[in-house]
């Protein structure tokens, strides 16, 4: 089975969600697993003019971040913005998700999902969708009609699900993926020694990198000020300047410090905590949680790290601080060590250690059932994509209808995919109802057809099946819409009306076609193009 997972780095929580369930994959099962970023998929500029947007409003301008979260999240205009925008972008992504051919798809971004939502509405994918949401409150911009199955962090969001009318049925509390290594035990008063510290004296925890510079640093002095007992451990990731500023902090402290810049192995210094104090990011929240850590969380973006501050703080896991309170709640926990034991216990009740075994799980199941009924029959394998496709054969005043997506350059008859334990004539019916809105039965099967081929721009090798049909449309207004009109259904799928001299000269496929539709058979042909 082949395991599309969809990211982007609109904030680093996606994509360690999307690397923990890709590793987890690779490493348990068989199955095939690739992950896509799919704005850099679609383009670069719209790569980089999307996540640094991303990244200006929540760092330099919280607040509209904020204002704007909250107004997606109701019944507007500006909210239906971004499925309307998604939608265009979606035909842009599909050459990738078709070169792919995914037996399901796990999008852990809300404009994937949007994107291929729409593009299941126009049966351009017909795999299960997945939706991964990765924080700890429900907003309705990961909401989309063809989604097939919600995985959320927690129990709380599915009754908020629900009341966006989403079915108990389609709703999986199995929590947000974090790398294995988090839920493993481990000797804490070891590490600690390992780490140069004391293993009797309470640690504090600081994930400084994405919390600002002036901010953290006065955090941190007014914790050394304390009279109490405690050490410090302080990460500060790609932050440079901050690490700078805490080398030259350090040395005049009162408070034992060890400080990193970048690791790979941040679970080892959660593990030899006592307390967390960071931004509630959802994957940070998730990672710690999974170390059974309780969490200060600070200076919360408005929206979704809000969400997960407050989750924190119902379930008693973790404390929301403010510069203003910060050095009195520390002290306070680390003073009170059973109202710390509190939150641990509580952390460690969040058992979501299960949650890339359930996720797989899922997403079999839902393949197995999608494939036993009514998928296209179309199907990858290390040596390339198989088809069965059907096709009309539209004949009007000398005159040829052909037509073409956004997604190529060149002509095609129209028609689609047959589906499984569906008959060739009324997968055609069907597709010419989607595509032209019109109702006409096939005749006879002119010719079939084999192909072998490699499409523009791919690499993998293409072997379809075709049944050519004549189809008489002249009980229709196809005539009357002009020589070049777009589908009523599907803004993306454009018609033309080319009279056969006309034919040698356009870009027309198979390219037998050319010349074969001014003569038909009389009797059913089967011909092998390619090879």
């Amino acid at each position: 089975m082949r395991i599309l997972i969809l990211t982007c780095a609109t904030g680093g929580g996606h994509l360690r969600a999307a690397a923990a369930l890709e590793k987890y994959i690779r490493e348990t099962t068989t199955h095939e697993v690739i992950q896509m970023d799919f704005l850099k998929s679609i383009g670069k500029l719209l790569d980089k003019t999307i996540c640094d947007s991303y990244l200006f409003m929540a760092k330099k301008t919280p607040s509209l971040f904020g204002r704007l979260y909250k107004t997606t999240n109701k019944d507007n205009p500006l909210a239906d913005f971004v499925p309307h925008t998604t939608e265009l972008l979606a035909l842009q992504l599909y050459p990738r998700l078709a070169e792919v051919a995914p037996d399901v798809i796990i999008s852990v971004h809300p404009f994937a999902t949007e994107m291929v939502s729409s593009l299941k509405e126009r049966r351009r994918i017909t795999c299960p969708l997945i939706c991964l949401m990765t924080d700890y409150g429900v907003h309705k911009a990961w909401i989309a009609p063809n989604v097939d199955a919600y995985v959320v962090a927690c129990d709380d969001m599915v009754n908020d699900l629900r009341r966006l009318g989403i079915s108990k049925e389609h709703i999986y509390p199995y929590g947000i993926p974090v790398h294995d290594v988090f839920f493993d035990k481990e000797d804490q008063a070891k590490l600690l020694t390992e780490m140069d510290l004391e293993p009797e004296v309470p640690t504090v925890l600081f994930m400084a990198g994405s919390m600002g510079v002036s901010n953290i640093v006065d955090l941190y002095r007014g914790l050394c000020s304390s009279p109490l007992d405690l050490q410090i451990i302080i990460i500060t990731g790609n932050n440079k300047k901050l690490y700078k500023l805490f080398e030259s902090e350090i040395p005049n402290s009162s408070k034992k410090t060890k400080l990193i810049q970048f690791t790979t192995e941040v679970e080892r210094f959660m593990h030899a905590s006592d307390l967390i104090i960071t931004k509630p990011g959802g994957l940070t929240v998730s990672e710690a949680l999974a170390c059974n850590l309780p969490l200060a969380v600070f200076d919360a973006i408005p929206g979704q790290e809000e969400d997960n501050a407050n989750f924190l703080q119902t379930h008693d896991m973790g404390v929301r601080i403010t510069k203003e309170n910060f050095s009195a709640v520390v002290s306070s926990l680390i003073e009170h060590k059973e109202r710390l034991r509190r939150m641990r216990e509580s952390c460690r009740t969040f058992d979501k250690s299960r949650a890339n075994e359930n996720i797989v799980a899922l997403a079999v199941r839902l393949a197995k059932e999608f494939a036993s009924y009514n998928p296209n029959i179309s199907f990858s394998t290390d040596k390339g994509v198989f088809n069965f496709r059907t096709a009309a054969i539209i004949v009007q005043n000398g005159k040829l209808l052909v037509t073409k997506d956004d997604s190529v350059e060149h002509y095609y008859f129209p028609g689609g995919r047959v589906t499984m334990r569906e008959k060739a004539e009324d997968a055609l019916t069907r597709e010419l109802k989607e595509e032209l809105g019109v109702t006409v039965a096939p005749e006879r099967a002119v010719w079939i057809a084999q192909s072998f081929f490699t499409p523009t721009g791919k690499k993998q090798r293409y072997h379809e099946l075709c049944t050519y049909f004549t189809v008489d449309a002249s009980g229709t207004d196809l005539i009357t819409r002009g020589d070049r009109f777009d589908s009523p259904n599907e803004p993306s799928v454009h018609f033309a009306w080319f009279p056969f001299d006309e034919l040698p000269y356009i870009d027309l496929r198979p390219a037998f076609l050319k010349t074969e539709v001014q003569n038909l058979p009389e009797h059913t042909q089967f011909i092998t193009i390619g090879d």
